[in-house]
Formats: structure tokens, C-alpha cells, sequence
């Protein structure tokens, strides 16, 4: 029995979208008569399909289209151009930091006078962007501004 309530269950979808032969419809009542737990079954089913034929989609214009699309490839190029510019400063720097301590030009005292200033606008700047992001995720308005 449990093989041929599997068998007829398959047909639930057929049988109320129109689409069985004679054979199977009489099955699928057959069942529906004799097997309250099946009957309850097909009413579940019936309303889930009422109630998916209830939804509508509407798309939106294609102007929308247009404008969204424009927006997702101006974010792609800004960062892939930040992260290009990104990774050229730091190989930039750090060749200059190279050149800085091997070449032979000045004492090391005149290079530590001059490289401290630096080091200190580093600082300032990892610490302004920490305290930036930091704000970024704790702001409440800034999902709501369209930058």
C-alpha cells in the first residue's frame, strides 16, 4: 500500500493542473475517497498552488535596469582602481624604504631625522582610518545616504 500511495501522491501535481489521462484521475480520486491522511495532503497541496497563482511580479522599468547596472560597474572599477593604486603605493614605498636604508648617502642620524616625521604620518593616517572604518559600521544614517 505504502508503494502505491507514493505512486498516486506523484500524481497530485497533474491531477490538479489538469494534466492526467482518465486512468490516473480516477486513481488520484480513488485515493482521495479512501485515505483521509492523503485527502488532507491533496488539500495542502491545492492551496499552496492557490496561493502561488495569487502572486504577481512585476518588473521594473528598464530604466532602473540601466541605472543599477551603471552603479555596479562604477563600484567594480572604483575599488579594482583603489586596489591597483593600493598595491602600487605600497610596492613604491617599500622600494623607497629600501633605497633609504641601503644607499650610502647621509649618516643615520640625518636618516632618522627624516624618517620620523614619516613614520609619525603613518601613524596619524592607520589611526584616522581605523577610527573611520570603526564609524562607518557603528553609524546609523550612513545606510540611508546614497553617496
Amino acid at each position: 500500500m505504502n508503494e502505491q500511495h507514493e505512486s498516486v501522491r506523484d500524481l497530485i501535481s497533474g491531477y490538479l493542473d489538469g494534466e492526467l489521462g482518465p486512468d490516473d484521475r480516477a486513481k488520484v480520486e480513488r485515493h482521495l475517497a479512501e485515505d483521509p491522511a492523503f485527502r488532507e495532503e491533496f488539500e495542502k497541496m491545492k492551496r499552496l498552488i492557490s496561493a502561488a497563482s495569487r502572486v504577481r511580479f512585476e518588473f521594473p522599468p528598464e530604466e532602473v535596469w540601466d541605472t543599477f547596472l551603471e552603479g555596479v560597474y562604477n563600484r567594480i572599477e572604483r575599488r579594482t582602481g583603489w586596489l591597483v593604486f593600493i598595491i602600487g603605493a605600497i610596492a613604491l614605498a617599500g622600494y623607497g624604504v629600501f633605497v633609504f636604508i641601503r644607499d650610502p648617502w647621509g649618516p643615520a642620524l640625518i636618516k632618522l631625522l627624516i624618517a620620523a616625521p614619516v613614520v609619525g604620518l603613518v601613524i596619524l593616517f592607520v589611526s584616522v582610518l581605523r577610527q573611520r572604518l570603526i564609524a562607518a559600521k557603528t553609524d546609523r544614517y550612513s545606510k540611508e545616504v546614497h553617496r
